[in-house]
């Protein structure tokens, strides 16, 4: 009698919603909101596996953000539906090889190498790396591409001693010039408290739909980082750069530092980036907060941000927020 394959398909998600008061480095005043996405950005979607036999398993992923402020899908107007994920993979003891739209090569290690994780709205790296500002300070993020790639192969090496490799490339597709073309790399390593990564990526797409960034650029960036947990408190270290092959485009270069520590039924939390733009302006960004745990998948959270671009006003933030998970 053959094997039968066994599969399953699920349905998940996260709501992330907080209220409190925003103000970024040169905002001209602070603005009272109900906003989505605190601490992570709310998604939902379906998975599924399914065991070939032999070793072998399929998977897909079908995930999309959504604003729960506004119940609008995307992380902004433009987004498409699936941003989050659209892919089907194969994985066996070669690893795992993915065809769809997955993460960039720079998700991973930003996110697990700051205290804050993917927080799109306080985590300061994240900010500086992924967040463009659209209030007269000119100021873009170090990342030019994108969290996530269209039109991506990535594979994914098996764990060696707690080490694992990620290889992205993107086919950029675009009808004028389908040159271009997005590649890059994450190395990610932990044994016991120590935790190390890095990360390269050569742009020259953007996303989430695939056209060529603005001036036929091509950006480069790099990123090394690492952590340390001590039990009492666990210790983040980050630094990357930025650079451009148009001119006129500044190079950057952003150090990140950062603590989590175990308070009662959550965390403490706080972290700072600095980015300094050559021959321009220098960016700080300080957040403090904490994260009390309610349930598996529940917690809620509070935290204080400041923003500081040098020759504009600094801004203060605040949120106070719930975050779920099904």
């Amino acid at each position: 009698m053959g094997a039968q394959a066994q599969s399953n398909v699920q349905l998940n998600g996260l709501v992330d919603a907080y209220i409190g008061s925003m103000r970024m480095a040169g905002d001209k005043a602070s603005k009272s909101v109900v906003g989505s996405g605190g601490l992570t950005t709310s998604w939902w979607g379906m998975s599924g596996t399914e065991d070939l036999g032999g070793g072998l398993t399929a998977s897909f992923a079908l995930n999309g953000f959504f604003r729960t402020d506004t119940g609008e899908t995307g992380r902004f107007g433009a987004d498409t539906q699936f941003s989050r994920d659209a892919y089907v993979a194969l994985a066996g003891s070669f690893g795992v090889v993915n065809l769809g739209r997955s993460k960039a090569p720079n998700f991973l290690p930003t996110i697990a190498f700051n205290p804050l994780g993917d927080s799109f709205t306080f985590s300061p790296l994240v900010l500086h790396a992924n967040v463009p500002l659209f209030n007269g300070t000119g100021w873009g993020a170090t990342t030019s591409s994108d969290t996530g790639w269209s039109n991506q192969i990535t594979y994914t090496t098996p764990s060696l001693a707690g080490l694992k490799a990620n290889l992205h490339y993107q086919f950029g597709e675009i009808a004028a010039d389908n040159g271009k073309r997005n590649m890059g790399l994450n190395l990610m390593y932990f044994s016991g408290p120590v935790g190390l990564t890095t990360f390269w990526e050569r742009t020259e797409v953007s996303n989430p739909v695939p056209v060529a960034l603005p001036g036929g650029a091509t950006r480069t960036n790099w990123m090394l980082g690492g952590s340390y947990d001590a039990k009492v408190v666990k210790g983040f270290i980050t630094y990357g750069e930025s650079s451009s092959d148009l001119a006129g485009v500044p190079d950057k270069a952003t150090t990140s530092l950062g603590l989590s520590a175990p308070v009662g039924s959550g965390k403490l939390l706080a972290a700072w980036a600095n980015t300094k733009v050559d021959a321009g302006n220098t960016r700080d960004t300080v957040t403090v907060g904490y994260d009390h745990t309610m349930s598996k998948r529940t917690d809620v959270y509070a935290l204080v941000m400041n923003d500081k671009i040098t020759t504009f006003e600094s801004g203060t933030s605040f949120g106070l927020g719930v975050r779920h998970r099904f």
